[in-house]
């Protein structure tokens, strides 16, 4: 018993020690609900102890060799989860959680960026030394008599703990909550949760009267400037989708930083349609990608295309191929990450380059360098519209993600540093080459630019859905095309839905979201930790993963969320769920697996999402 007593206690000084490096990094969990987050803390380590315990008991049930083994690998996986837990918190202000399950579901690429990032291979003979030590401290478990009992015993309490182990000291503070919980009980409440079976989503939505309930109460659309950009746009031959790597967050919304780190966009901003006031879906490329590519508000969980059946997902491809363009997409990353491949070609790209089809001397963890990229986009361009009538090419950089790493040289900044501004500085320096040397292209006057980010850099503050995080930029661009500022609140979502209005294609593809050349706020459907919301000019409602609700208000133009709000509100919170419900039962209440009924599926699609009103 000596054993377990010590190893309890060791857990419990693990587990409270982590807390207080987490307290250093982020000072302000130290104010309400404040330190009692150490208390609901060890009660969460607790639980998170059983399932430990009971992983050593089972290989206590063999040789007393094999329990030591069980031992050392258990407090190994302890210590490599401390650090796991503290680079999460640096990167999302969280503790480990689903995000874990999708990097190791690709393990190449994972350790290829593990080793570029942090010479892993370096650690790995001291990690095993300090894991060794730690076990010497704690003592190596013996089998005495009746251990087997108390193993079997401790195998039932981790069995008990799998099931029903849920983190107390939650809140809507979601830092507070973060802080309280411990990355074994975040790691399995994404074990247990089942994306396909939401029952608040799941239920039927009853049809009420009135004005949709995802649009604002008072619509002032400026249905001219609509108009005036379709006729600027007119004989406009191809489209160029840039979707620039986490091109948001702080420097975005700094102008002095902006000015210093982004110069270029900040430049061509001021000759585009930009939008100041987009938010993006969630915090991950690929809700990134659900949005921009898809037009498909975030369900909770994982982004729909990581699921089964994402091929029926509305494509925005599809919707150029049915205005007559060649899609094709380029990539200078992995190509099985997050089964981008396969995705893209579900959409209806005709031609897919990833980092293989590159020879370059210089390239990151996650792939080629944005300038390499753009070059390369030119080159293909230049060859597409030769080909093609019209051409349709995305394309998604990977600079301005760790390690940031960039040829050195190109940017008045360190590159050994590999700090995040200075990546930001080189994808700005790429991206203002890419358009000097396109102008000199004869494709260029009749392309539509349109340059986006996938999500915001890193998730920050502490309400529910960090979605004063989400803000970032849009632009179009093109020969001919006013510059105007377009001040209305919209989504990264409504971006397919104001391509096929702006260019006058029609479409079967059941894309939701509003035109957001309407110069009026528009649906903002956003999503973090299986939370759903909605973002208004003044507030954020909530619907928590327990389908409870909560509100925060928001200041637009600091781009700010400013305090909690009442956790009471029926008709809000029956808003929220509104919104979303029809995309979810559509996508989980159709079995259909049969790519040819497609376009049927895609018109159901559109039929039921306008419905309910998320549509135009």
């Amino acid at each position: 018993m000596k054993f377990w007593v010590r190893f309890l206690v060791a857990w419990l000084v693990i587990g409270s020690g982590l807390r207080a490096v987490l307290l250093v990094l982020y000072p302000a969990v130290a104010t309400t609900p404040g330190l009692a987050g150490f208390a609901a803390g060890v009660v969460n380590d607790l639980q998170a102890f059983w399932l430990a315990a009971g992983m050593i008991a089972v290989f206590g049930l063999g040789r007393e060799r094999w329990l030591r083994v069980g031992a050392f690998i258990v407090l190994a996986v302890t210590l490599l989860v401390s650090l796991a837990e503290v680079f999460f918190w640096i990167e999302f202000e969280s503790r480990l959680d689903r995000l874990v399950f999708h990097y190791l579901s690709y393990p190449k690429e994972v350790i290829v960026f593990l080793e570029d990032q942090f010479y892993l291979s370096l650690f790995v003979l001291p990690f095993l030394g300090i894991s060794w030590l730690l076990v010497r401290m704690v003592g190596w478990p013996r089998l005495q008599p009746g251990a087997q009992g108390v193993h079997v015993a401790l195998i039932i309490a981790g069995i008990l703990a799998f099931t029903f182990a849920q983190p107390v000291g939650g809140s809507n503070s979601r830092v507070a909550s973060q802080f309280a919980s411990n990355g074994y009980l975040g790691m399995l409440t994404a074990a247990r949760y089942d994306v396909g079976e939401v029952e608040w989503l799941a239920r039927s939505i009853p049809p009420r009267p009135g004005p949709s309930l995802t649009m604002p109460v008072k619509l002032r659309v400026n249905t001219s400037i609509a108009s005036q950009v379709r006729r600027e746009l007119t004989g406009k031959r191809h489209v160029v989708l840039i979707i620039e790597e986490s091109f948001a967050g702080p420097v975005w919304d700094d102008l002095s930083k902006r000015q210093r780190y982004m110069p270029n966009l900040a430049k061509l901003a001021e000759s585009s349609v930009a939008f100041s006031h987009l938010y993006a879906t969630g915090n991950r490329t690929t809700r990134g990608l659900e949005a921009l590519l898809n037009g498909f508000p975030p369900l909770p969980g994982i982004s729909v295309t990581q699921r089964q059946h994402f091929e029926r997902l509305p494509s925005l491809a599809r919707g150029f191929i049915d205005g007559g363009y060649h899609p094709v997409f380029l990539y200078g990353g992995w190509p099985d990450f997050s089964d981008f491949s396969n995705y893209w070609q579900a959409l209806g790209f005709r031609k897919i380059w990833t980092r293989e089809d590159f020879d370059e001397d210089f390239e990151t963890s996650w792939g080629v360098a944005d300038g390499a990229l753009f070059s390369r986009l030119v080159a293909e361009m230049s060859l597409l519209t030769k080909q093609h009538d019209r051409v349709f090419l995305a394309t998604l950089t990977v600079s301005h993600h760790r390690p940031y790493d960039f040829p050195a040289g190109t940017v008045d900044f360190p590159a050994s540093e590999r700090r995040s501004e200075y990546a930001l500085a080189y994808a700005d320096q790429a991206l203002g080459d890419f358009f000097a040397a396109a102008a000199k292209q004869p494709w260029y006057q009749d392309t539509l630019f349109v340059i986006v980010a996938d999500h915001g850099v890193h998730p920050r503050g502490d309400a529910l859905i960090p979605a004063n995080s989400y803000h970032i930029p849009l632009l179009l661009r093109a020969q001919g095309l006013q510059p105007r500022r377009m001040t209305g609140l919209g989504s990264s979502m409504s971006l397919p839905k104001t391509l096929m209005s702006a260019l006058q294609i029609k479409t079967n593809e059941g894309f939701a979201g509003q035109d957001l050349l309407c110069q009026c706020d528009t649906v903002v459907p956003v999503e973090y930790g299986y939370h759903i919301g909605l973002l208004d000019r003044d507030r954020l409602r909530v619907v928590t993963a327990q389908g409870k609700y909560a509100s925060w208000h928001f200041d637009v133009m600091n781009n700010q969320l400013v305090s909690a709000v009442d956790a009471r509100g029926m008709e809000s919170a029956q808003r929220v769920i509104s919104a979303f419900a029809p995309a979810y039962q559509w996508f989980y209440g159709n079995d259909s697996t049969d790519v040819d009924n497609a376009q049927i599926v895609r018109q159901q699609s559109a039929d039921l999402i306008q419905g309910q009103g998320f549509a135009e």
